[in-house]
């Protein structure tokens, strides 16, 4: 499927790999390099979007199960004030609501001007606060717990209660509490950095001259905790197995984030959201568990069964046709999981000539 996408897209390149207890499956398609027309290292680093909302959603339950948090506290104990005006507030909004997206905040990310502001000044950094106050100089969507509307406000929230909690940033707390212990060694935030460690997969932007840009270099102070993650496929399917085999949280816990918000479309029909995690329900009836993400350069995905015995993560190195993201995803999700059973992943080869 991601052949296909590359082809029918043009984009230039992408990875993917494939974990089951059998074996584990790498396959590189295209070009990680313009330039010089490389084929894509397996171990090269990108920028991973949205999938970081499922760490900081992980570090946050591990406070939960440590009673340092309550899933009913609201911001306004945490952030007192943060939260206010425009008929936003704090004291109705509670972590659960941040974790799922039933908030009702405005996604700040979707006001024009702070694009602009950006449009502008690429390597202008705002910090969460000033984020925030974007965000809650528009009106709620809808008063909180009656809806669903994914907004990258939620997790920026979060990112500051783990600060408030600890004393520590939310990149130190994952850092210290998943990172490190699961030994993904090619996973960290890059702080205020724009560059990335190499060796990293170029990320490929497509403006209105239609002549491809290369947009590697990226000032991610807009997207704390929401976004701002760098990682490998490989290490993306280290995370999501070991949280899906419970070796991250209390089974009671994962159990919640597991389960699926009913007002949700995290995407499409089959797509559904818990808590930081898109929940898909295959054709054949399995249903896998992870996260995408969207950023300049990048689309990317990840995700696995339940008990993590089988996972899939998947980066695509330009972030043009992004309306065709969710299809995409459900499409190789449906070839990897239900074509080739339960315990045998799709990814056939390793010389870049398999299927994705």
């Amino acid at each position: 499927m991601l052949t296909e996408a590359v082809r029918r897209n043009h984009y230039p390149g992408a990875l993917a790999q494939a974990r089951s207890r059998e074996r584990t499956s790498d396959v590189a398609i295209g070009v990680g390099d313009v330039r010089n027309g490389t084929a894509p290292r397996p171990d090269s680093r990108f920028r991973a979007g949205s999938i970081t909302k499922t760490f900081v959603a992980t570090a946050v339950l591990r406070l939960v199960a440590e009673d340092r948090l309550r899933l009913d506290d609201t911001v306004e104990h945490w952030l007192p004030g943060l939260v206010d005006g425009k008929g936003n507030d704090g004291r109705r909004i509670t972590l659960r609501m941040l974790l799922n997206h039933t908030s009702g905040l405005f996604d700040y990310t979707t006001d024009k001007e702070l694009s602009h502001t950006y449009e502008r000044d690429p390597s202008r950094r705002l910090p969460p606060h000033a984020l925030v106050r974007v965000a809650v100089s528009h009106p709620p969507l809808f008063p909180p717990g009656t809806a669903w509307n994914y907004s990258d406000t939620d997790y920026v929230l979060l990112g500051m209660v783990i600060q408030r909690v600890t004393g520590r940033s939310y990149a130190e707390e994952i850092t210290r509490r998943i990172i490190r212990p699961l030994g993904l060694r090619s996973t960290y935030f890059p702080g205020g950095s724009s560059s990335i460690a190499p060796p990293y997969l170029h990320g490929y932007e497509m403006p209105d001259s239609g002549v491809i840009k290369d947009a590697t270099v990226l000032n991610t102070s807009f997207a704390p905790g929401s976004g701002d993650l760098i990682s490998t496929v490989g290490d993306l399917n280290r995370f999501l197995s070991a949280l899906l085999a419970g070796r991250l949280l209390p089974s009671s816990l994962l159990r919640q984030m597991l389960t699926p918000v009913p007002r949700s479309r995290a995407g499409s029909d089959m797509d559904k959201y818990g808590l930081g995690v898109i929940i898909t329900r295959l054709p054949c009836g399995i249903t896998v568990y992870g996260h995408g993400g969207t950023l300049d350069g990048y689309l990317t995905g990840v995700t696995g069964r339940q008990g993590g015995a089988h996972t899939l993560a998947w980066v695509i190195n330009g972030s043009w046709g992004v309306e065709n993201q969710i299809a995409l995803m459900d499409k190789a999700y449906t070839a990897e999981f239900c074509a080739t059973g339960s315990t045998a992943p799709g990814l056939h080869r390793r010389d870049g000539a398999g299927p994705a």
